[in-house]
């Protein structure tokens, strides 16, 4: 976990209640994204602290019912993502086209 990472973990134990991704880059000089995974990259607060409308809590500071709440929308999201890429695996397969790039036909 980074310096940063670890100011941001500190933080949010320290406080109660959700706090708002706006206020945590305000305070620690960072992009909204450099917050959440971003493809395999992790993000800041991904180790420790789940995210929702309302913005971030640490897990350990967490009730059953938040913590319930995300891992729901978390496994539906990956759910979802999972029947997309077999659909349009499905598509693409079904559909047969030429995939060269028509760029590289023009090199000799």
């Amino acid at each position: 976990m980074s310096a940063l990472a670890a100011e941001i973990e500190a933080f949010l134990l320290k406080r109660e209640g959700w706090i708002a991704a706006d206020e945590l880059c305000l305070i620690f000089h960072v992009e909204p994204r450099e917050l959440r995974t971003s493809g395999e990259k992790p993000g800041l607060c991904s180790a420790f602290a789940i995210s929702g409308p309302r913005g971030f809590r640490h897990i350990n500071r967490c009730t059953d019912a938040e913590w319930q709440q995300f891992s729901e929308r978390i496994h539906a999201h990956g759910l979802a993502e999972l029947r997309r890429v077999f659909t349009l695996r499905q598509k693409r397969e079904a559909e047969p086209v030429d995939r060269r790039c028509p760029q590289l036909d023009l090199i000799p």
